[in-house]
C-alpha cells in the first residue's frame, strides 16, 4: 500500500494516482480531507461545504468506474462561488445575490465527468472584481503563511484551500490576475489560458471580453491535467475560440537554450520591497541556469494598458453585466466594489473606441516581442500588503496587486504563475510567466521545467515536487 498519510500527505494529482494505483479508495482521501477541515476549524476559505456523505457518495460511485478512462478519478476540488453547482447556492460574495443553483456550470460538471470531486463552494472577492481577498460578505481569506496578510483575489477562498492541502485544485476565473494572484500569495500555481480556449457559458457576470476561468494547483503538471479537461469550443459562448476544439495542452520538451524578456530596470516595479526585488533577481538566474538567456525589455506600454482594464472604459463591461443587480441591490455590495463598478457610467463610445485602438497597437507590440523570445518572465505582483493595510486604502493596493497581472487578457495572452520563492520573513511571491496567444502549451512547458528547477515545497506543505 502506497504509505500516503491522510493527516498531512500531498494532494496533488500524481500522488493521488500513485495512491490509487497502490490500492488505496477515493473515500479515504475524502474522508483526510473533512478531518483537515475540522482540524483547521471554520474558515472563511469556504462559503458553503457539500454534506460529507454525499462526497462520499460520489467517490464510492467511482469503484465501478476505471479509473484510466477518467484524469481526475478521485481528485477532491474547490468551486470558487459565482459558478454555479446544483443543489447549492451560489453567491458571487454577496449575500443579496444568493440563489439556489438547479443546473451545474458547464466546465465544472466538466470536472466531475473527469472523476473529480466537487467538495463545495470557495470564497471570493464580490463578483471576481478584486485581486485582494477582503471585498467579500463572508469573511476574508488569509495567507496560509501569515493571516495577517492578504490571501489575493478574486479566487481568494480556492487558493488558500489549495495551499492549505483541503483540496487538489480549485477552479475560479482569471480577468485582472484573480487566479494568478492568490497562486503567488499562497506558493501554488495558477494557470490562465488564452481567453477563448476555456469557455465561459453559463456565468452571467464573467467579465467576457477580458476573462477567463482558470485553475489553481499545486503543480504545473497538475494545472495541465485538470485544464486540459475544460479546454472545447462552445459555439454558444460568443467569446470561445474555433482552435480550442482540438487544442492540446501537452507541454513539449523545452530546448536547451532560449531568449526571455524581463523588465527593464526602468519598468522594474515592487513597491518598493526589496526582499520580491531579491526573488525575482534569483528567479531571472534560475531561468539563465535553465539555458535561457534575459532580454531586458521596456514593458512600460504593456504596464499602461494594465490600468486601462480598471481605470479606463473597459471596466462598463462589469457594470454592464451587473446593472440590474446594482440598481436593486447596490447598497449592499462592498464599498470599494460597487464604486469601481460605478466607474462604468461615465464613459462613452468614443472613450470605449480610443481605449480600443490603443489596446490594438500594445498587442502589435507584444507580437513583435513573442517573435524574439519565449515568453516574459515578471513578478506576479509588485509585493503583497497586510489585510489592515488592504483594507485602509482598498482601491489604491489592489491596483498595485494588479501592476503585472492586469494587461494580459487585454492583450489575448495566456500567463502563468508559478512559486517564486520566500522573502525574508517567510512569506511567498510568484514569478509570473506570460506568452504568444495560444502558445499555452509551449508556455506550461517552461513553466514547469521552471517549478522543478526551483525544487519549492507544494503550498504550504513540506511535501516535495
Amino acid at each position: 500500500m502506497n504509505p500516503w498519510d491522510p493527516a498531512c500527505g500531498s494532494l496533488d494529482i500524481s500522488t493521488l494516482r500513485a495512491f490509487y494505483k497502490s490500492g488505496g479508495a477515493p473515500m479515504t482521501v475524502i474522508e483526510a480531507v473533512f478531518d483537515r477541515m475540522l482540524v483547521r476549524g471554520l474558515s472563511p476559505a469556504w462559503i458553503s461545504l457539500r454534506a460529507k456523505e454525499d462526497v462520499l457518495s460520489d467517490a464510492r460511485a467511482l469503484r465501478r468506474v476505471d479509473m484510466n478512462s477518467k484524469p481526475l478519478w478521485g481528485v477532491p476540488f474547490g468551486i470558487k462561488d459565482n459558478f454555479d453547482f446544483a443543489g447549492m447556492e451560489t453567491t458571487n460574495g454577496c449575500r443579496a445575490y444568493t440563489r439556489m443553483a438547479t443546473e451545474t456550470t458547464f466546465v465544472v460538471q466538466r470536472l466531475i465527468d473527469a472523476g473529480a470531486l466537487p467538495i463545495g463552494k470557495n470564497n471570493m472577492d464580490q463578483f471576481g472584481v478584486g485581486l485582494n481577498g477582503t471585498r467579500t460578505d463572508f469573511g476574508i481569506p488569509r495567507c496560509v503563511f501569515d493571516p495577517a496578510y492578504v490571501s489575493g483575489g478574486s479566487t481568494s477562498g480556492g487558493g488558500v484551500a489549495v495551499a492549505a492541502g483541503l483540496v487538489s485544485f480549485a477552479i475560479g476565473g482569471d480577468a485582472a490576475g484573480s487566479g494568478r494572484v492568490p497562486a503567488a500569495l499562497n506558493n501554488i500555481v495558477g494557470l490562465k489560458p488564452t481567453p477563448g480556449l476555456v469557455p465561459n457559458t453559463g456565468i452571467p457576470t464573467v467579465a467576457g471580453m477580458v476573462g477567463t476561468n482558470s485553475l489553481l494547483t499545486l503543480t504545473v503538471d497538475d494545472a495541465v491535467t485538470a485544464t486540459q479537461v475544460i479546454i472545447d469550443y462552445d459555439p454558444g459562448d460568443p467569446f470561445s475560440k474555433p482552435e480550442a476544439r482540438r487544442y492540446s495542452l501537452t507541454p513539449p520538451e523545452i530546448p536547451d537554450a532560449f531568449r526571455f524578456a524581463i523588465p527593464d530596470i526602468g519598468s522594474r516595479l515592487f513597491a518598493g520591497d526589496a526582499e520580491a526585488e531579491r526573488l525575482f533577481d534569483e528567479s531571472i538566474l534560475r531561468l539563465k541556469s535553465m539555458g535561457g538567456t534575459p532580454v531586458p525589455t521596456d514593458i512600460t506600454t504593456f504596464l499602461a494598458a494594465a490600468k486601462a482594464l480598471y481605470e479606463g472604459p473597459f471596466v462598463a463591461q462589469r457594470t454592464v453585466n451587473l446593472e440590474t443587480f446594482l440598481e436593486k441591490y447596490g447598497e449592499y455590495v462592498f464599498p470599494a466594489t460597487r464604486e469601481i463598478l460605478g466607474w462604468g457610467h461615465k464613459y462613452t463610445a468614443k472613450d470605449l473606441f480610443r481605449a480600443e485602438y490603443m489596446i490594438l497597437g500594445v498587442k502589435q507590440t507584444a507580437r513583435e516581442l513573442f517573435r524574439d523570445v519565449a515568453f516574459l518572465a515578471t513578478p506576479t505582483t509588485p509585493t503583497t500588503v497586510t489585510v489592515e493595510m488592504m483594507l485602509a486604502d482598498n482601491i489604491a493596493q489592489n491596483a498595485m496587486l494588479g501592476t503585472y497581472t492586469n494587461f494580459v487578457n487585454l492583450l489575448d495572452l495566456p500567463s502563468i504563475s508559478v512559486p517564486g520563492g520566500f522573502r525574508a520573513d517567510g512569506l511567498p511571491l510568484g514569478l509570473m510567466l506570460t506568452g504568444a496567444s495560444l502558445d499555452d502549451a509551449r508556455l506550461a512547458g517552461f513553466a514547469a521545467a521552471y517549478q522543478r528547477a526551483a525544487g519549492l515545497p507544494l503550498g504550504a506543505s513540506q511535501a516535495p515536487l
